[in-house]
């Protein structure tokens, strides 16, 4: 049993369940999901709304299944990067907008801040905690882990997503 490797599992299935929560709360309403993505900015909203809770939804399992390799964890910091761009993008606009990060904003939605991107380089920490090795995990460990660090990131992400 390693603690590297209960680390990287505790992280990845952390980073599981945050784009899970994602893809789901897209899924709700892909009509008010697709409009949120245009009023933000986002090319193509109708596609990428189709197709964004697909990839996550993909990359949360991923996660989670492709235990012996780094690229999911690598993957979700790219994805995590884009997302963070985006974000970036917006407060460079000078009118920044509520962002449908989990799923469609609200209408007291706040608009993305410094806390958004934050928000993001936590989850981008995760991840590269996420690409380090697996093998020897403690199935104990990564179970009282992942049950502290997916508790405590989805009540995070519901309040402050």
């Amino acid at each position: 049993m390693e603690l590297g490797a209960t680390t990287a599992l505790v992280a990845r299935v952390t980073l599981a369940a945050a784009f899970a929560l994602s893809a789901a709360s897209k899924l709700g309403d892909r009509t008010a999901f697709a409009r949120g993505l245009a009023e933000f900015g986002v090319p193509g909203s109708r596609v990428v709304a189709g197709t964004l809770p697909v990839v996550e939804g993909g990359l949360a399992v991923a996660l989670v299944v492709v235990r012996d390799a780094a690229w999911p964890a690598f993957l979700a910091i790219a994805v995590l990067a884009a997302f963070t761009v985006a974000v970036i993008a917006s407060l460079l606009s000078g009118a920044p907008k509520p962002c449908p990060c989990f799923g469609p904003p609200g209408a007291d939605a706040a608009p993305v801040s410094a806390a958004t991107v934050a928000r993001n380089g936590c989850l981008v920490a995760v991840a590269v905690l996420g690409t380090g090795s697996t093998a020897g995990a403690s199935p104990a460990g990564t179970a009282a882990g992942a049950a502290i660090a997916v508790t405590v990131t989805l009540a995070f992400l519901r309040r402050f997503g």
